[in-house]
């Protein structure tokens, strides 16, 4: 192992180096974005990665390896050397948190790279490029965005809060009502409570060091609280890289967290079949088994354009007669409507067969 004073910089030396090479990282998948080129393949099946993620890590590895040869690596798209473990410091790096967003076209992904010592983030940045906030932090130095400091919202109720998430989730396990949005990026998620631009963020699934390291960070200078769901502080100095879930809020709005989801835990910690139990707190689309198609009729109509052409007259006037299981009860009720259309030569009813569900929230992410 390394002299610590051969490996040991001031914070201030640390923080400009990351801002820097960050900086530049986040140029690369900000033009990997714009080329919309992208190669992208399964490193397990519904874990996405990029020939873009690749292209960020590599320039991390080299320019911050070069720069600081003696710290330990660790990176969502290396493999874990484990030298995190042989090291005083360590870098943290997620190359691009929230790929899927990237793929999807979405600008909800960012650059993460934290400096870690003791099990601590001490230094932290999370680039957004394509919104072009660059957060920056180090321990005990304050926090900014864009060089501005930024502190975390203090509001106390959870019922109308600003949280990052995904909707359909909070309702399915009556949360309160609350104006929820989607990023697909831990570390932006945390970052915008950081910034107050969001109240929280909840995450039930496990997140990994490289998800939360810098965030953790700059959460925590802004005022917020960042914890797993048991309210434990995350240490990112342990054998396994994997958290049991996310909650960062501020102070106040932490605590009713933490409180609102301790029942789900007391039913985790007694589930027998776990993978049953919760199946409703994280399930992926791609987990999801067709094994034959259902088609749903829906039968429809209203005041044509013209009776040439499909294209509704004024869509508010639609008239929606409903939606069948079985294509017989659709005719039957496209039948029965046809009938009070014969003294209108511009009205039409129709059958529009649906096959599958549009994901609305894009998020790949049933709940």
């Amino acid at each position: 192992m390394p002299a610590h004073d051969d490996i040991c910089f001031p914070l201030a030396e640390e923080r400009a180096l990351l801002e820097r090479v960050v900086r530049e990282a986040g140029k690369i998948a900000k033009d990997a974005f714009e080329a919309n080129e992208a190669v992208v393949w399964d490193k397990v099946q519904g874990h996405p990665v990029t020939d873009a993620d690749i292209a960020v890590n590599n320039y991390l590895e080299k320019h911050l390896s070069d720069a600081r040869p003696g710290y330990g690596w660790l990176s969502e798209e290396t493999k874990d050397d484990l030298s995190r473990h042989a090291c005083q410091r360590t870098f943290v790096v997620d190359p691009i948190d929230g790929t899927r967003a990237f793929i999807e076209r979405t600008p909800n992904f960012a650059v993460s790279v934290a400096i870690v010592e003791n099990g601590e983030p001490i230094v932290g940045v999370v680039f957004n490029p394509l919104k072009d906030e660059f957060y920056s932090a180090q321990k005990g130095g304050g926090v900014t965005l864009n060089g501005e400091p930024i502190q975390c919202s203090k509001r106390e109720n959870l019922e109308g809060a600003e949280m990052v998430g995904y909707p359909r989730k909070f309702r399915r396990l009556g949360f309160p009502a609350m104006r929820v949005r989607i990023s697909n990026s831990m570390a932006y998620r945390m970052v915008m409570v950081a910034s107050g631009n969001a109240d929280c963020t909840v995450a039930f699934t496990p997140k990994s060091d490289w998800d939360i390291a810098a965030a953790t960070l700059i959460a925590s200078e802004a005022g917020a609280i960042t914890t797993n769901l048991r309210g434990d502080i995350p240490k990112f100095d342990k054998d396994s890289t994997s958290g049991f879930g996310i909650i960062c809020a501020g102070p106040k709005l932490h605590a009713l967290l933490l409180e609102r989801v301790k029942p789900l835990l007391a039913k985790f910690d007694t589930s027998k079949d776990k993978q049953r139990d919760f199946k409703e707190v994280g399930t992926k689309m791609s987990d999801r088994e067709m094994k034959s198609i259902q088609l749903l009729h829906i039968v429809m109509g209203g005041e044509l354009v013209d009776p040439m052409r499909t294209e509704f007259k004024d869509l508010k006037k639609v008239d929606f007669v409903g939606a069948f299981a079985s294509f017989e009860d659709a005719q039957k009720a496209w039948k029965a409507a046809a009938q009070r259309t014969v003294d209108s030569a511009h009205t039409r009813y129709f059958i529009l067969h649906a096959h599958d569900l549009l994901d609305p929230d894009g998020d790949g992410i049933i709940g």
